[in-house]
């Protein structure tokens, strides 16, 4: 138990190095193939708490793989050797630190490879916990939706993952996200049939409804809380921002990039590339 715990503190600082130094790494699964999701997750706690000690603060969490769109994509283009993606969501911590304010630009020096998703983010008044909370739950204790921006960038050689912990362990890919400007109480919003639409350069990449996340993202939070409950023994604290996963498959971006998303009557949301 102990040789496992130092191999998943080395495998965390080796994520976070990566990271902070903009250089991508080894997939972990070619030298540790036999580490499993339960590893993963231990790395991924490993991480927040090496995160936290750097003087950064838990805001929130992100989920990934909860739209048919996106698990193609993991399929098809993101995975390395002969692993199958997994088929439940994962989730990943958001930091303070990435967090972009309304008006700044996404800085791509500061990132590896990074890709883009438009998503639905739920911020709670109300704590979840447990491995029983429901859609109806997770309505009842939001505050509020709005639509986001995820910016990930797996530390991996090529965006590639494989095993069952690589990605887990890097936090699933997070880097940065941004949140719209306009924020509406979860019932004043058709959350399944809320058309979204993605365009970059002006030019439409992804078009999709909100319902493509789990039938109805409030599932992707219900799942959270379950995932937290059973692999970190942690709560969702009341005021945490929860992205509940890409609703289109994600994109590229570059330097010079405008990138806007628009959410039927939950709004608009833009970024520019820098």
């Amino acid at each position: 138990m102990a040789e496992k715990q130092e191999l998943l503190t080395k495998l965390a600082e080796i994520s976070l190095k990566g990271e902070r130094e903009i250089k991508s790494i080894d997939q972990f699964f070619k030298t540790y193939p036999d580490l499993d999701t339960h590893d993963g997750y231990v790395g991924q706690k490993i991480r927040l708490g090496m995160m936290e000690k750097e003087g950064y603060r838990l805001v929130g969490f992100k989920l990934g793989g909860t739209s048919l769109a996106k698990l193609t994509q993991i399929k098809d283009s993101l995975t390395a050797g002969t692993f199958a993606p997994r088929k439940d969501p994962k989730c990943g911590m958001l930091m303070d630190y990435m967090q972009l304010p309304e008006w700044e630009p996404l800085r791509i020096s500061e990132l590896i490879h990074p890709k883009i998703e438009s998503e639905l983010a739920f911020v709670l008044n109300k704590e979840l916990y447990g491995p029983n909370v429901t859609a109806p739950d997770v309505m009842m204790a939001t505050a509020y939706v709005t639509p986001a921006f995820e910016i990930i960038d797996s530390r991996f050689h090529d965006f590639k993952m494989g095993g069952q912990a690589d990605a887990l362990i890097d936090n699933v890919s997070s880097a940065r996200f941004k949140l719209g400007r306009v924020k509406k109480d979860p019932f004043e919003v058709d959350l399944v049939g809320m058309g979204v639409r993605t365009s970059i350069n002006g030019t439409y990449t992804g078009f999709s409804a909100a319902g493509a996340v789990l039938g109805h993202p409030a599932r992707a939070v219900a799942k959270l809380a379950k995932i937290m409950y059973e692999q970190l023994d942690l709560a969702i604290p009341a005021g945490s921002i929860i992205l509940t996963g890409a609703i289109c498959a994600s994109q590229k971006i570059h330097a010079g990039d405008r990138i806007a998303a628009d959410y039927d009557t939950l709004g608009s949301i833009d970024l520019t590339v820098e």
